[in-house]
């Protein structure tokens, strides 16, 4: 086991630890950790593949800017020596991506905007210099970063479309978006570059992409995780958290995430004891809303749960959902319109001209009345949470496997489009978390034969419950991560063993083809 850190822990008297190397499909932290103590590979060595990785197919669209060569490797070469001497930080050379939402120190910060707008708009300026309060908190445990990776332009979509930068491939099938506004986080781990990302989440931005690329991710309680100095783009609604290979990496990740910054009204993150009862709650008509494989796929994980971890399942009502889902729309758009768009849509992509005018024309009445509804969801929520204390809300992550890319719609220096009909629904799961400021985790639960593309299980719990829904998320991945059989009959659906995507690299194992160029070794 690898311990978080030495000769301490989280404050919670327990030392968090990394899961044994090798126990999933996916290289984790402590596959990386313990390649580099055996001597099988180096942090340099790493750095150098990921370096040549870029060149490869469009790799590169997963990052805005990737850290400059003689840095990183410098950076990498440091890592190695500390292996080489014995005393390596907790995770030491472990690749490490950060959505360009956030700030990291001596990296351009651009939102998903071309760098001429991003200066126009000051995008970063009074941030310059220093870096975000959970990404140093990463950085400090030695994770090497090898960039900031690609977004949608001012987080104002869930496909990762963008014409200023390229969208990155999805690394199950390229025809298909990563999702957004974190795409190049959720491409990056799906994609084996990186164990460990950072999102940024207003409406599912960090869960959506874990599930079209087949990955894990945490959407905290508002305000648990500090990206200070950087400013949120969505202030009432979005958050900072991970996106990881392993359930074991997500919560490492978010433990050193979470770290209280100074002035914080949370603790730091402990570890909750397990309730009485396991019990899941299902909004029926809410769940089936979904297409057929997506249901397929979900209802067998929820049986699973069902018959063969112990849970009850009760049905609950939750009532105005569509109302809700329209609320946060016009509350995320106003927020985003007003602190990035600053109501001018001059040099934005013209997908977003369109929904920056549309935000700023906001009235203050109804941003009022959609308060309003927020607060009520917000006490019918916590009704029954203390009605069935303990008690786990579960969707699908998305009511669909991922979204096609239309034919020429995903070039660098196009215009872009984009279909507001099918981004609001694409978020009619994830949005609730953001709406009410619950934490909510998605998990890979199977593929859909057709496309190939990973299917989501998402879960909501009671604000700071984090704990429960990482215990929530560890039941599932104990067996899928093993291959054990968990059956979805119907329509189109494959569960079972997890398994990686078509364009799948792996920085760890490589070797050399015949005519001596390094090779990667990807899925079958």
């Amino acid at each position: 086991m690898i311990s978080l850190r030495r000769g301490s822990d989280d404050g919670s008297g327990q030392t968090p630890a990394a899961s044994p190397a090798g126990t999933s499909v996916f290289h984790s932290s402590a596959d990386y950790i313990a390649a580099y103590k055996s001597g099988a590979t180096t942090p340099t060595e790493v750095a150098e593949r990921f370096l040549a990785s870029l060149a490869r197919d469009d790799r590169s669209l997963v990052f805005i800017s990737v850290t400059p060569a003689d840095q990183l490797l410098a950076a990498a070469r440091e890592s190695t020596a500390r292996y080489a001497s014995g005393s390596p930080l907790p995770l030491d050379g472990v690749p490490l991506a950060v959505k360009d939402e956030f700030d990291v120190a001596g990296t351009a910060k651009t939102l998903g905007l071309t760098l001429q707008e991003a200066a126009a708009r000051r995008v970063g300026e009074a941030e310059q210099g220093r870096t975000s309060w959970c990404v140093q908190k990463l950085l400090d445990a030695g994770m090497l970063f090898l960039g900031k990776s690609n977004m949608h332009e001012m987080g104002l979509d869930t496909t990762n479309n963008n014409p200023n930068w390229g969208t990155p491939p999805n690394p199950y099938n390229r025809g298909y978006y990563p999702g957004g506004s974190s795409g190049g986080s959720g491409a990056a781990v799906g994609g084996g570059i990186a164990p460990i990302a950072v999102g940024g989440d207003g409406g599912g931005s960090i869960r959506v992409p874990a599930a079209y690329c087949g990955v894990y991710g945490l959407k905290p309680t508002h305000g648990r995780v500090s990206a200070e100095p950087s400013v949120s783009i969505a202030p009432s609604v979005g958050v900072v958290g991970p996106i990881a290979a392993t359930v074991e990496d997500l919560e490492l990740a978010y433990r050193i995430m979470a770290t209280p910054a100074p002035g914080s009204r949370f603790p730091p993150p402990g570890r909750a004891s397990p309730p009485a009862r396991k019990t899941l709650g299902i909004c029926t008509p809410w769940f089936e809303d979904c297409d057929a494989e997506v249901l397929t796929l979900a209802s067998a994980a929820v049986a699973h749960y069902r018959d063969v971890l112990g849970y009850e399942v009760v049905e609950i009502a939750l009532p105005h959902l569509a109302s809700s889902r329209s609320a946060h729309a016009l509350t995320i758009l106003s927020e985003i319109g007003s602190v990035v768009g600053q109501g001018r849509t001059r040099g934005l992509t013209p997908a977003n001209k369109l929904v920056v005018s549309l935000g700023s024309r906001t009235p203050a009445h109804d941003l009022l009345l959609a308060q309003k509804l927020r607060a009520l969801m917000m006490s019918h929520l916590a009704h029954l949470f203390q009605q069935h204390p303990g008690m786990i809300i579960v969707t699908p992550t998305t009511p669909h496997a991922g979204v096609a890319i239309p034919a020429g719609c995903a070039a660098k220096g196009g215009a872009g489009v984009s279909d507001t009909n099918s981004s609001i629904k694409t978020m009619q799961y994830v949005f609730l978390a953001n709406w009410t400021g619950c934490p909510a985790v998605s998990v890979p639960c199977g593929y859909v034969a057709a496309s190939n593309m990973p299917v989501g299980l998402m879960a909501m719990a009671e604000w700071c419950a984090e704990d429960a829904l990482l215990a929530w998320a560890k039941e599932w991945a104990a067996r899928w991560e093993a291959g054990a059989a968990v059956e979805a009959q119907g329509v189109g659906g494959v569960c079972g063993k997890r398994r990686r995507g078509e364009s799948w690299v792996d920085l760890l194992a490589v070797g050399e083809s015949e005519d001596g160029a390094m090779s990667w070794i990807q899925t079958e």
